[in-house]
């Protein structure tokens, strides 16, 4: 080695020492981080908005870095930048998809629950038996809690992978990216009421949209933000739900990562009481559920599909470049 080698390398190895020292920080950053998230929720509710949670999730990951290379920090920029820019472009292009002229359906989803069980659209007969007005009931929030769960799990999931398989990472947000923009697709081609808004037309017996009753005993900040997102959202962007595409993609992708085969059907409920709940609260047909699980199995499959492809024809090093 030369003496100019030597110094460049005896350079970064002060530099690398340098950041890593800062490492003691972290502890701390975590707990200004923890009293700054509680103090919000304190003061505005849970946060539920998807930006909201991105940003959240990025500052725990920002304290994780701390003690890190600068290029590793630039790294948490450069991965979630293109995920929050695309997610945006899908919010706000969904809020405008039932402005393209196109006829909004309110019977194919009606018809087809109605064959499917009997006679009956599932909504009306679990409002029947499980919606009590004026009270809040443990369904009540259990409902609540499982549907505010898709705006948190799936990007508090990616921030799992970023911190620890950033393939894992790249894989599980290429999907959830690709089932935002088909659902994005459907909404502009076929705009779709939701039970809720058909019972209103009298096109279904009354039906009470319940998703946020929940919050009125957990939090009241929580349940004005939560109020003020379903009124500012597009109320015929029913098909497919996409609540239960994600979930359903959080449960697939995770299935082959538990270790005990046994545990694996678990991952199951999520989804199954995902439909439950967005039946149940008057926000969508079974017609919609099931064709949320139907995009998120399609999407998981292609784009494993296309995986497998590539590293079959990529060499090592190329999935190694891809890890990094």
């Amino acid at each position: 080695m030369s003496t100019g080698e030597y110094a460049e390398t005896r350079a970064d190895q002060a530099a690398g020492f340098q950041f890593a020292s800062l490492a003691v920080l972290r502890p701390y950053a975590f707990g200004i981080y923890v009293v700054a998230l509680v103090l919000w929720t304190a003061t505005y509710g849970i946060p539920v908005q998807r930006e909201l949670v991105i940003l959240w999730t990025c500052g725990a990951l920002a304290c994780a870095s701390i003690g890190r290379p600068p290029r590793e920090i630039l790294q948490l920029v450069l991965d979630w930048l293109p995920i929050v820019a695309v997610l945006w472009i899908y919010d706000l292009t969904r809020g405008a998809a039932d402005s393209f002229g196109i006829g909004i359906h309110y019977h194919v989803m009606i018809d087809f629950d109605s064959f499917i069980f009997g006679g009956q659209v599932p909504t009306e007969w679990l409002q029947d038996h499980l919606y009590e007005p004026g009270s809040v009931t443990p369904w009540d929030v259990l409902f609540t809690l499982t549907y505010t769960s898709y705006f948190i799990v799936p990007f508090a999931l990616a921030g799992y992978f970023w911190v620890r398989d950033r393939l894992a990472f790249k894989r599980f947000t290429r999907r959830l990216v690709t089932l935002a923009l088909c659902g994005l697709a459907t909404y502009i081609a076929f705009p779709a009421a939701p039970p809720w808004l058909a019972g209103e037309m009298g096109l279904i017996g009354e039906v009470h949209r319940s998703t946020g009753k929940g919050w009125e005993v957990l939090s009241v900040g929580t349940a004005s933000l939560f109020s003020k997102g379903q009124a500012s959202s597009n109320l015929v962007a029913a098909v497919p739900s996409l609540h239960t595409a994600f979930v359903t993609l959080v449960a697939l992708f995770l299935w082959s990562r538990v270790r005990r085969r046994w545990l694996r059907p678990l991952l199951l409920l999520y989804p199954l009481l995902m439909g439950l709940t967005l039946m149940a609260t008057g926000e969508h047909y079974f017609f919609d559920v099931a064709l949320g699980w139907v995009y998120a199995g399609a999407v998981m499959a292609a784009w494993g599909w296309w995986e497998r492809r590539q590293e079959a024809r990529l060499p090592a090093t190329s999935l190694a470049v891809e890890r990094a």
